[in-house]
């Protein structure tokens, strides 16, 4: 195992970004803001590139701590993270204009994350 590289932090970083700025424009599209606040383009932003940067570091540190079996536990650990995050979505059905369709958008963009960074970070023929 070696160190991640930095155009595969730069690619998951912004493919996160970029793929859930994508999903954004089709909920928009399909289900509108209604004043939804996590529909707008500076949260999903930062929140993917948060999000993808976490994932990142993880995944150095578990080439560092696991070596050859990094991949594998990269995959489990982004698993079990991207599922808890769903727990996130309770606090999101408070805000003002929050429905059922746009908290699925939500949640979708969860899971477009997770698999663009584990995607462009894993060695597949490792796991």
């Amino acid at each position: 195992m070696t160190a991640v590289n930095r155009h595969r932090v730069v690619l998951a970083v912004g493919g996160a970004v970029g793929a859930n700025l994508v999903v954004l424009t089709l909920a928009l599209m399909t289900v509108g803001a209604g004043g939804f606040d996590p529909f707008a383009v500076p949260p999903v932003a930062i929140a993917s590139a948060v999000g993808a940067i976490g994932g990142v570091v993880v995944y150095e540190g578990f080439n560092r701590a696991f070596g050859d079996a990094a991949d594998r536990w990269f995959v489990i650990v982004a698993l079990l993270v991207t599922v808890l995050s769903f727990l996130t979505l309770q606090q999101a059905a408070t805000f003002e204009g929050a429905t059922t369709g746009r908290l699925v958008f939500l949640g979708g963009m969860h899971v477009v994350a997770a698999a663009v960074v584990v995607a462009v970070l894993v060695d597949w023929e490792a796991v």
